[in-house]
């Protein structure tokens, strides 16, 4: 699998935010202004043909309508899978209703676009690909997710936003690679990591390679500051090769 850190970022960050496309054509969440940035990266929006969203907060969906909008305006009838917290649908019609009036079943009439709504723990296949879902726990938004993603004997976890719990040790144990919420520059809180959290994980396995994301700016210079082996701090449009 070829995995590509789009964003690393969190809100207020300099780096865009937390984003990562596997092959060409998974997308791990759609924060704003990534449909834009992808196509400045030069890799065809029109080939994402799955999207997995971990959790309904605005810095990880809030460019999902444009980049329906792509494929509505390319007409574009290429099946894309959408794989989301339930009540996704919801508040991307009023994303819509907002930004778009009278436009949300116009783009769904004219594209082929399946939404896939859970509140839990999940197994979906899809071609080569096994995608699990863990419910993470993230301050109060339920339901948020994070994902390991199967091809060919290999695996990538990731943790989308969450503070640390067990499904986070569970997707470090069972994946190759794990990229990591690390928001925050110290101890983490109850809806998200810090750097001492992953240097723990680190620690604790020293035979997995992590990756971090979500990264606030202090939290990026405190881990270039204090480099772990084991530990990629990513820029973003790095590429990771399994």
């Amino acid at each position: 699998m070829k995995v590509n850190i789009i964003g690393s970022g969190s809100i207020g960050s300099y780096a865009m935010g937390a984003s990562c496309l596997i092959d060409e054509h998974i997308l791990i969440d759609v924060p704003n202004g990534v449909v834009k940035h992808i196509k400045n990266l030069n890799y065809d929006i029109l080939k994402i043909d799955t999207i997995l969203i971990t959790h309904l907060h605005g810095d990880h969906f809030f460019d999902l309508p444009f980049l329906m909008l792509g494929k509505y305006f390319n007409h574009d009838k290429t099946l894309v899978k959408v794989i989301c917290p339930y009540g996704t649908i919801r508040k991307l019609k009023t994303l819509f209703r907002v930004g778009f009036p009278y436009n949300f079943r116009k783009v769904m009439n004219s594209t082929n676009i399946e939404f896939i709504e859970h509140k839990g723990r999940n197994n979906i296949h899809l071609g080569d690909y096994l995608i699990e879902s863990r419910n993470v726990k993230h301050g109060k938004i339920k339901p948020s997710f994070g994902y390991i993603i199967h091809k060919d004997g290999k695996k990538v976890g990731i943790s989308g936003d969450s503070s640390f719990c067990t499904a986070i040790e569970k997707i470090v144990e069972q994946s190759d690679i794990a990229i990591l919420d690390m928001s925050l520059k110290g101890e983490g809180n109850k809806s998200h990591m810090g750097y001492l959290n992953i240097k723990d994980i680190c620690n604790k396995h020293p035979d997995k390679t992590i990756i971090a994301t979500h990264m606030q700016n202090s939290a990026r210079q405190v881990a270039i500051d204090n480099p772990i082996k084991n530990l990629i701090i990513p820029n973003d449009n790095e590429e990771i090769i399994l």
